[in-house]
């Protein structure tokens, strides 16, 4: 089987040849492939839709982890679609400051409008920046790192799902900049592929995992494979 990070390799060597000749060709940026329900966002909607397939007949939301990946596979897809709107032609509902209402993404779009129009988005800033630190340090020292390091581990899915929402993440923060948006695009391209790879490797189960005290008092994990 090919490793994680071959995978991945794969992946953003794909995406980075789209982005390098987005740049290079007006026409490609363009034309057919970034605009809406073009080549490149319905692939990206095909993509999650497989997922979803696969997570359904591996049976995947029997647990946790799967059933997160069911239903982001589900939300994304829909995004893509915009639920429908312009395959059906009906409007969805109009956003204050412009746009419809048509994507998971577009929740955020009016937060981050409001948090702008307010004045709380140098506080936000912050905030985004200083607690993913304080979080990862606060985890360090009660040893909670150690044991999501051990969780990751325990499936091989669960850490293609986790770059795969950090993929999204990063598609949804262009999208909410209204800022390149053939790199947004591209961007959920790739996550499209990382969910179709997270749901095969998933395992159909949760892991039989237990805490257990060694004699050096460090809490480890360990779990069926």
């Amino acid at each position: 089987m090919i490793t994680l990070k071959h995978e991945l390799a794969v992946y953003a060597a794909t995406g980075i040849g789209i982005l390098a000749i987005a740049v290079a060709s007006f026409d490609f940026r363009h034309g057919p492939f970034f605009k809406e329900d073009g080549i490149v966002e319905t692939t990206a909607a095909l993509l999650f839709l497989v997922a979803l397939i696969i997570g359904v007949r591996r049976r995947l939301y029997r647990n946790g982890t799967g059933l997160v990946l069911c239903g982001l596979a589900l939300l994304a897809c829909l995004s893509e679609l915009s639920f429908g709107a312009r395959l059906f032609s009906f409007s969805m509902p109009a956003m204050a400051g412009g746009g419809e209402l048509d994507g998971a993404q577009d929740l955020v779009m009016l937060a981050y409008r409001q948090a702008a129009a307010t004045g709380f988005m140098p506080l936000l800033a912050i905030l985004a920046i200083v607690g993913p630190v304080l979080a990862v340090i606060l985890m360090y020292r009660t040893g909670h790192l150690v044991q999501i390091v051990m969780w990751f581990q325990a499936d091989h899915g669960r850490p293609t799902l986790a770059a795969a929402m950090m993929v999204i993440g990063s598609a949804v923060l262009l999208d909410v900049m209204e800022a390149v948006r053939f790199a947004e695009e591209t961007l959920e391209l790739f996550g499209g592929a990382l969910f179709v790879t997270a749901a095969l490797r998933l395992q159909d189960r949760e892991p039989n995992s237990y805490l257990s005290q060694s004699e050096n008092g460090l809490t480890t994990i360990a779990g069926d494979e």
